[in-house]
């Protein structure tokens, strides 16, 4: 941890006070530490050269249209596709559907009954 984030996180000692005869000249540049302490600069740590990240990176590096009929250029529009056969056909509980005249067979029929209640514990 450099010496200027101990500072500011509280965990370093601040330096010492001047001394008398330099106090009483007039400071220039840094404020004094409240207390009578020295003279302090507090700086804030940062990258030279911060990056991008996520969606701003994306934002900014994505492909851009500058030429004019690239700008006017819209998407291709397609025909719209014909109506698909439907896969399952819904019927009635108690219909029944006769496939190429074949006798209907009795659809077997699952019944699910409510769970028991668990018996108390004594």
């Amino acid at each position: 941890m450099s010496p200027v984030t101990a500072l500011l996180a509280g965990t370093a000692a601040p330096p010492a006070p001047l001394p008398a005869a330099r106090l009483s000249r007039p400071t220039v540049g840094f404020p004094t530490l409240p207390g009578g302490g020295g003279r302090a600069a507090l700086a804030v740590e940062c990258s030279s050269r911060p990056q991008k990240k996520g969606t701003k990176h994306h934002m900014k590096t994505r492909p851009k249209k500058t030429q004019p009929w690239d700008i006017k250029r819209r998407p291709t529009q397609y025909p719209p596709l014909p109506k698909l056969p439907p896969d399952w056909t819904l019927v009635a509980a108690g219909a029944t559907v006769d496939v190429e005249g074949a006798p209907a067979a009795p659809a077997a029929v699952l019944e699910v009954a409510a769970p028991a209640a668990p018996a108390a514990a004594d």
